[in-house]
């Protein structure tokens, strides 16, 4: 089962198209308790779980284990939101060390190309059952100044676009608040891979809309992790988003 299957099949059982951010915040030393006990709390109704460099740069691998289990147990694939962008080497090295402790797949950046750069960590995913996504246009105010560039009279996203189809990868990031931007996306990519989208919820995207326009996941954090009801908050966004 590739990682596109997977994480459809748990959005499916959990009755519920939101990967949860653990963007956890706050001393450094009590964020892990605080994400696997808000994972704990939220397992049961969300899709997956992405964790980035919030608790990956102060834990390390190890320090997300804990994390990496309360998925496991529950089914969720693991996504690790490192923006993968460095020589195929580095890059190789990255994805083994994070799917030996459990990760499901990681989000790289295409600007790293394919020769020398994602093609063997792809095929590694591969084989591996594993997944890779790719960001083809980010949630925050500057997107539009890398993103957005002209080449070749067209924006640099939509070359990204294709190439989630041509290096057949699971599935395209793109932002919750660009509902054109999805829509084109999905007629490149088609509906063999998945577009994952985050900014829904604090930086303004809207999760119903952006399924409306392309959109299969809806990637929240900050909304639900900081909210003085997070299990609430949680249940509120599944109402919100129209069901798998």
């Amino acid at each position: 089962m590739r990682f596109r299957d997977s994480l459809i099949a748990s959005s499916q059982s959990h009755a519920s198209r939101i990967v949860l951010a653990l963007d956890v915040t706050g001393p450094t030393d009590t964020r892990l308790a605080r994400a696997a006990a808000l994972l704990s709390k939220l397992s049961g109704g969300v899709a997956g779980v992405k964790v980035n460099f919030h608790l990956l740069l102060p834990r390390g691998l190890e320090g997300i284990a804990e994390v990496a289990r309360i998925c496991s147990d529950n089914a969720l694939p693991l996504i690790a939101d490192i923006k993968l962008n460095d020589i195929e080497s580095t890059n190789l090295d990255a994805v083994e060390q994070l799917f030996s402790k459990g990760v499901d797949a990681v989000i790289a950046n295409p600007f790293a190309g394919f020769d020398d750069g994602l093609a063997k960590p792809i095929h590694r995913a591969r084989e591996l059952g594993k997944g890779v996504l790719l960001l083809v246009y980010m949630s925050h105010a500057g997107a539009k100044e890398g993103y957005s560039l002209k080449v070749e009279r067209e924006p640099l996203y939509l070359e990204f676009a294709r190439r989630v189809r041509d290096w057949d990868v699971d599935g395209a990031i793109v932002s919750s608040k660009s509902l054109e931007t999805i829509s084109q996306v999905r007629k490149i990519i088609g509906r063999e891979r998945l577009i994952i989208s985050p900014g829904v919820g604090t930086q303004g995207g809207d999760g119903a809309k952006a399924v409306k326009a392309g959109t299969d996941f809806a990637i929240v954090g900050r909304s639900i992790i900081d909210a003085a009801e997070p299990l609430k908050t949680l249940q509120d966004f599944n109402r919100s988003i129209p069901p798998p």
